[in-house]
């Protein structure tokens, strides 16, 4: 089974709300789209969580440091089997923090979701930078 082309709209409507929560800053809405059971990683060291009471510190976080931020989805892949879906995409954040210029973050993004029958929940996150230090055609760093 796969995704129907009303699923794959809905995964890309739940993506959307995501990018335009992070943007507006709003932290409550950006929650609200994740289950209470989300599990994950980000880009830095410390940040790893086993449900949304770990995850929210770590997001708010995110919205205090940045005077302005946005998301955008580059080579976005979405697949499913109508229950979950996953999504594997790169993601190019924008910010802007006190005193700093504006840059932009490219991360990968790995997502897992949740059909509930009413909405698409986010379950898994993990984003990662590529290793710097590692050349094309390498597998580890220094080689």
């Amino acid at each position: 089974m796969t995704l129907t082309e009303e699923q794959m709209a809905d995964v890309r409507k739940t993506l959307g709300r995501y990018c335009a929560a992070y943007q507006r800053k709003d932290p409550k809405a950006l929650l609200a789209l994740f289950s209470p059971d989300i599990s994950g990683y980000g880009a830095g060291p410390d940040e790893y969580f086993k449900n949304r009471k770990e995850y929210a510190p770590l997001l708010k976080r995110d919205l205090v440091q940045a005077t302005s931020i946005s998301l955008e989805f580059t080579d976005l892949n979405i697949a499913g089997d109508g229950r979950s879906a996953w999504v594997m995409s790169g993601c190019n954040c924008t910010f802007a923090a006190e005193g700093k210029e504006k840059q932009t973050m490219r991360v990968r993004m790995t997502l897992g979701l949740r059909n509930t029958g009413s909405r698409w929940l986010i379950e898994q996150l993990h984003l990662s930078v590529p290793n710097a230090g590692q050349a094309p055609g390498q597998s580890f760093s220094g080689e």
